[in-house]
């Protein structure tokens, strides 16, 4: 578990989530955009698990389960909008179907394949060449 209390890092748990060889991207709000799109995922709660944090954010942003979650890697980030740092880990996950219920906090969504993430200048929270490390780890998912 995670203590997200005062004083220390809080946490957070994104998901690259495949479905049929491609992942869910989320559009982010136009007042709230950082990046070209997001990872669903979040802020996790004080003392919550990582991966259920990161299973109830997904429901919470797209209405989908996650069927498996396996860790890539934790990354910590000084610049939280809550003005503290942030130790957050990112995931590799199938998701139990493709119909997704975009939340008020997103306004739109698509599923990409690997190589429409590559060959496009589109950006998320992590460098795209570490992400393409990271998800060679796992080509049964993503190839």
């Amino acid at each position: 578990m995670v203590n997200s209390s005062p004083g220390l890092y809080l946490a957070g748990a994104f998901a690259f989530l495949f479905y049929n060889r491609r992942f869910l991207v989320l559009e982010e709000r136009p007042e709230k955009k950082k990046y070209d799109l997001d990872l669903p995922g979040g802020t996790l709660e004080p003392s919550e698990d990582p991966v259920a944090g990161l299973r109830r954010e997904v429901r919470e942003e797209t209405g989908l389960e996650i069927a498996e979650a396996f860790p890539l890697c934790y990354l910590k980030y000084d610049q939280h909008e809550s003005g503290r740092s942030i130790l957050v880990g990112f995931y590799i996950g199938t998701a139990s179907s493709s119909d997704v219920t975009i939340s008020k906090e997103h306004v739109g969504y698509r599923w990409i394949t690997r190589e429409e993430f590559e060959n496009s200048p589109m950006t998320v929270s992590l460098d795209k060449k570490y992400v393409v490390e990271l998800l060679d780890a796992y080509p049964a998912v993503t190839t």
